[in-house]
């Protein structure tokens, strides 16, 4: 692993590394990783995974400012980081739409982080080293996480928009058959629609809802056998078959476990 201060002359513009890299941007121009007026612009904060190319080109109008915290999957190994790191979920984020964007004392805390992660580099190698740094790699990205947390928040207004807008696509998706035939359907079938990564998607709807993907479909799929029930008086065949349930067993246990009530219940 290593931690490279960008702020010195260099010729490339774009990376390729088969580690894992958090980019710290500072001055950001106003569309750099997606910015907009309501967020903060201290830094912006790119996530890569393993083998993706990464941008490390100064702006035009901006001298070079940043760092480059790069780590290797073989440091992982044995360790509980290596375990969770895949719930890092904003290391499959787009980073021209999706990145971080951190206010001043957020950058503070972030570069505290590479501070101690940089002192332990120093130390030596020892069999205590890659447990320290990974559990000092694990604090940086949980403060990233709650700082992602923050940006969700900010961000709500226009949130709801897209929100709303992936809600619609999903009815769309159930109402028009395409359940029936095709089963149910995974964040990749509104990403590219929405112009927006499946994990970022999933986040977003965890944000909003407090459901997993999977769950908030299930929950959706259930709110139009309701409308269904109500407004059109469909039977349970019907929709079992036309929301692909696969069953009117599973239709009515699903719809059960929601609702606390059976179909009839419901009915009345």
């Amino acid at each position: 692993m290593s931690i490279i201060n960008l702020s010195g002359k260099c010729e490339e513009k774009e990376i390729r590394l088969n580690t894992y890299s958090v980019l710290i941007h500072e001055h950001p121009l106003f569309n750099s990783g997606g910015r907009k007026p309501y967020d903060f612009n201290a830094a912006t904060v790119f996530f890569r995974s393993p083998d993706k190319t990464i941008s490390i080109a100064s702006e035009k109008d901006y001298p070079q400012s940043g760092k480059l915290l790069i780590f290797d999957t073989d440091l992982l190994c044995g360790t509980n980081f290596g375990k969770q790191i895949k719930n890092y979920t904003f290391f499959k984020y787009k980073p021209e739409s999706e990145s971080l964007h951190v206010s001043t004392a957020e950058l503070k805390t972030i570069y505290n982080c590479l501070d101690n992660i940089n002192y332990e580099l120093q130390w030596g190698i020892d069999k205590f080293s890659a447990t320290i740094i990974s559990n000092k790699i694990e604090l940086l990205l949980n403060y990233c996480c709650r700082f992602y947390e923050r940006q969700f928040i900010t961000r709500h207004d226009a949130f709801d928009e897209t929100y709303d807008t992936l809600r619609n696509e999903i009815d769309d998706y159930m109402l028009n058959g395409k359940i029936h035939k095709m089963g149910m359907p995974c964040t990749c079938c509104f990403s590219r629609k929405l112009n927006l990564s499946s994990a970022y998607i999933n986040d977003l709807i965890k944000h909003e809802s407090g459901k997993d993907f999977p769950d908030y479909l299930q929950t959706r799929r259930i709110e139009i056998a309701k409308h269904m029930i109500i407004a059109n008086n469909k039977s349970d065949a019907y929709i079992a078959l036309a929301l692909g349930f696969g069953g009117v067993q599973n239709f009515t246990k699903l719809f059960w476990q929601i609702t606390g009530m059976t179909t009839e219940e419901y009915r009345r």
